[in-house]
């Protein structure tokens, strides 16, 4: 998605968006264990990068919306002072350049998935590439699609808006009634989504109504492992949970557990 259409999703990003089970946990655990400064890619308003400094934990978090973080330093101000320091810069993941290593990159929450074509996918990779210690570890993850699945989890979907969700609005001004229609274009692997959002009172009068798009790619396992060797990445396991379940037929998603290849030289 472009900058725009993230700082379109920033007001309701946090209270629609909660995550994988077990998933935060996961990273900032990963985080603690390498014992030395963490990236996150497409740290959004702070979910994970938050608890890891306030783990202890030194970590910069990147994202292309100015929106979300402005939302993620108004949530760090709020907590105050925490162990481990928190640097938050705006930029796209598919070209930047921080000059420094670090031990451990994570991109958590299916960002990858928002890269939708293969040069902004070997441009984020190559990045990463140079931005990781040689001792170093980045995980990602997203869905470990299937055409069976893909056709199964949106046949007779297709550009027609269903019901989403209800979600209460933490400041108790009213709750999100959240729609949605999905394009799923098989050639280019692609869901083409849009999101209605109303924003109801509590006298069930809608305030406010946001139409968010959102677009996103899926590939299969066989896919991601090329993609990863072409950009001299080993996979040292693929997990199909946060509970690091080997991945298997029946997973939802893939959890790449990743290392530079050993006398790599990715231009």
């Amino acid at each position: 998605m472009s900058e725009q259409e993230y700082d379109a999703w920033a007001d309701y990003y946090d209270i629609i968006h909660k995550g994988l089970p077990g998933e935060a946990e996961f990273y900032i655990a990963q985080a603690i264990r390498s014992g030395g400064e963490t990236f996150e890619l497409g740290c959004g308003t702070g979910r994970i990068c938050i608890p890891m400094a306030m783990s202890g934990v030194n970590v910069t978090g990147l994202d292309n919306s100015a929106n979300m973080l402005d939302i993620c330093r108004e949530k760090k101000e709020a907590i105050g002072e925490t162990s481990g320091c928190l640097t938050l810069i705006k930029a796209d993941m598919r070209d930047f350049d921080l000059k420094k290593k670090f031990q451990f990159i994570a991109m958590p929450y299916r960002a990858f998935m928002h890269l939708l074509t293969p040069e902004d996918q070997r441009g984020c990779l190559r990045k990463v590439h140079e931005h990781l210690a040689d001792d170093g570890v980045f995980i990602m993850n997203l869905w470990a699609a299937r055409s069976v699945r893909i056709m199964k989890d949106f046949k007779g979907l297709q550009g027609v808006t269903c019901f989403s969700g209800r979600y209460p609005i933490p400041d108790g001004s009213g709750e999100l009634v959240h729609y949605q229609s999905v394009i799923r274009d098989d050639e280019r692997q692609l869901l083409e989504e849009e999101h209605i959002v109303h924003h109801v009172n509590e006298e069930g009068t809608v305030i406010h109504t946001a139409v968010l798009p959102m677009t996103r790619i899926w590939l299969k396992p066989l896919e991601m492992q090329q993609i990863l060797t072409q950009c001299s990445f080993a996979v040292e396991a693929v997990f199909g949970d946060f509970d690091c379940t080997v991945l298997n037929d029946d997973s939802e998603e893939m959890i790449w557990v990743l290392r530079k290849e050993k006398n790599s030289n990715v231009s």
